[in-house]
């Protein structure tokens, strides 16, 4: 009976240890994936957790996810070529994409602010871009405004394409 009880104590404590070691592995391969950045919208900031780009209007939408459930930064670019993500600064320009007086390689045309409080999203109406890609992480910082105020932030990382 004593050889029994050491013999399933010994189990036990061999069992406990593969587990714990099994356990300790990463969720998630995040290296050369570092995320990080903010921004800062009717006085509160909020972390970007991730971000992604899109193909629409033969370009490109970024979107920024916050922390929150429907925390979001978007930022359209029209005819720079689908999937195409641009480099450089750019300035807001209200007008149509197809319109003479609206330039793909020194505009964006919009884009929005979203959170819990304003599902729909504040539509951007002004301000600066600017995007600078370093291998297969890009840089992104907006100072831009909305009809309810400034909208401010950076991101570094990774995006995701959707």
């Amino acid at each position: 009976m004593k050889n029994l009880k050491n013999n399933i104590a010994k189990t036990f404590i061999v069992l406990s240890v593969l587990f714990v070691f099994s356990s300790c592995k990463k969720d998630k391969d995040t290296e050369g994936e570092t995320i990080a950045g903010s921004y800062t919208y009717q006085g509160k900031t909020i972390s970007i957790v991730s971000g992604d780009y899109r193909s629409a209007d033969d370009g490109v939408g970024i979107f920024l996810k916050g922390t929150g459930t429907n925390d979001y930064v978007s930022l359209r670019f029209p005819k720079v070529g689908s999937y195409n993500i641009p480099n450089g600064t750019f300035k807001f320009n209200s007008l149509p994409p197809t319109n003479a007086g609206y330039n793909p390689a020194s505009n964006f045309n919009g884009g929005s602010v979203t959170s819990d409080v304003v599902a729909l999203g504040d539509p951007i109406n002004g301000g600066e871009v600017t995007i600078t890609k370093d291998g297969d992480s890009y840089s992104i910082s907006f100072d831009v405004t909305t009809a309810k105020g400034p909208l401010k932030g950076n991101f570094k990382g990774v995006l995701k394409k959707i």
